[in-house]
């Protein structure tokens, strides 16, 4: 090998890990990476009475909705952060700022959310002919992480 097609192979590999580093952050494999901001509450929360739930627990607490499934087997996943009629602001300094879905623990994506131009709310499609559950997460920027699990 010459020379100068090593230092390209070299630059080209170094490339290749940079790119890749990239990537993995962008994809956030666990909630902890994703959403590490020190500004923000990242504490799992847990409801003291999950079945029933108080007011700012059903303002936190993600609901999920399946929707049809697709000609090509991918059923619509909808995620609302609030149940019961009782919806999570989005305001300066108090709102949901990402929801993140999985398909038995398995990470299927994540929306990142704005203060004040975007509601805590989001859609996946999804295919899940062997699933068993799903669960959401959604982060308040104050009150922590919640979570939802719907069994399939």
């Amino acid at each position: 090998m010459k020379r100068r097609d090593a230092i390209k192979l070299t630059a080209l590999a170094t490339l290749g890990m940079a790119v890749t580093a990239q990537a993995k952050n962008a994809t956030c494999p666990s909630m902890a990476s994703c959403h590490s901001d020190t500004n923000k509450n990242r504490n799992l929360m847990t409801p003291k009475d999950p079945k029933h739930l108080t007011k700012a627990e059903l303002k936190h607490t993600p609901q999920i909705t399946l929707g049809n499934k697709d000609a090509h087997g991918y059923t619509l996943v909808e995620i609302t952060v609030g149940q019961k009629g009782i919806i999570h602001p989005s305001v300066k300094n108090h709102w949901i700022d990402f929801i993140s879905l999985y398909v038995d623990k398995k990470l299927i994506g994540t929306t990142e959310l704005e203060a004040e131009i975007s509601r805590g709310a989001t859609a996946f499609r999804v295919k899940l002919d062997d699933a068993k559950f799903i669960t959401a997460n959604a982060g308040c920027n104050i009150h922590g992480i919640w979570a939802s699990t719907y069994t399939l």
